[in-house]
């Protein structure tokens, strides 16, 4: 059977091995699994998602992506930016072109911290 270009079916050509399979996924550690299912993971889960529903605490745009902040890096510690002031390849003004520059101009992780605290208050 052939398509009105006269082309045969799709596939592999005959005669021809397939790709090699991907690499196995490494195994996670004991540590990593007894806190995927601790209750820490899970309120971290509830908290991004909360987070999530927030507009940028830069720009008030939405969608935003959940930024996690440094020292401690927990899922308790994040902010939300959308991908303006998120990304690097957005250049100045985002969080990862310059973690010192965006401090400067919009304050500490802990002051943005407090203000998203707050502002989760407000959604309840």
């Amino acid at each position: 059977m052939a398509d009105l270009a006269g082309r045969g079916p799709l596939g592999p050509k005959p005669g021809k091995q397939p790709k090699a399979a991907r690499k196995p996924i490494p195994k996670q550690s004991q540590k990593r699994k007894a806190y995927m299912a601790s209750a820490e993971r899970k309120a971290g889960v509830i908290h991004m998602g909360l987070v999530a529903r927030l507009p940028c605490l830069v720009c008030g745009a939405r969608p935003v992506e959940v930024h996690h902040c440094p020292d401690p890096r927990t899922d308790m510690r994040v902010l939300p930016l959308c991908p303006r002031h998120h990304r690097r390849e957005f250049g100045s003004g985002a969080y990862h072109y310059s973690p010192r520059a965006f401090r400067e101009l919009h304050g500490t992780d802990e002051a943005l911290l407090k203000i998203v605290d707050d502002m989760i208050k407000l959604l309840d």
